[in-house]
């Protein structure tokens, strides 16, 4: 009985501190990343979007990591800026447009 009140005292503790925190979510995008340059340009663009917090690709493993404001901007918002920029996020693929525009080091293999 007393586990079964721990548990249930947990998520209760847990709802409320996360109702307290509002809209903060976190999302992690699979990139088409290749390079420095990439990097810089995906974690720029990302950052530009309305209630984005913080932005950080891993180049090893292509996935740009953001923090953002729920109630400000959503996951597809911030794909659809990496899209705009000529790359993939997640199952989009890149504006081709933009992505002709790329430098060649930029340019998946």
């Amino acid at each position: 009985m007393k586990k079964i009140l721990a548990i249930i005292s947990f998520f209760v503790i847990t709802g409320s501190l996360s109702a307290q925190t509002g809209g903060k979510q976190y999302v992690e995008i699979k990139t088409s990343a290749q390079c420095g340059t990439c990097k810089a340009a995906i974690e720029k663009a990302v950052g530009s979007v309305e209630g984005v917090k913080t932005a950080d690709l891993d180049l090893d493993t292509k996935v740009v990591a953001v923090k953002y404001d729920g109630d400000k901007t959503t996951a597809e918002a911030i794909k659809a800026a990496i899209i705009a920029i000529g790359y993939d996020a997640d199952e989009l693929p890149a504006n081709q447009e933009a992505y002709e525009g790329l430098h060649s080091c930029c340019k998946k293999e």
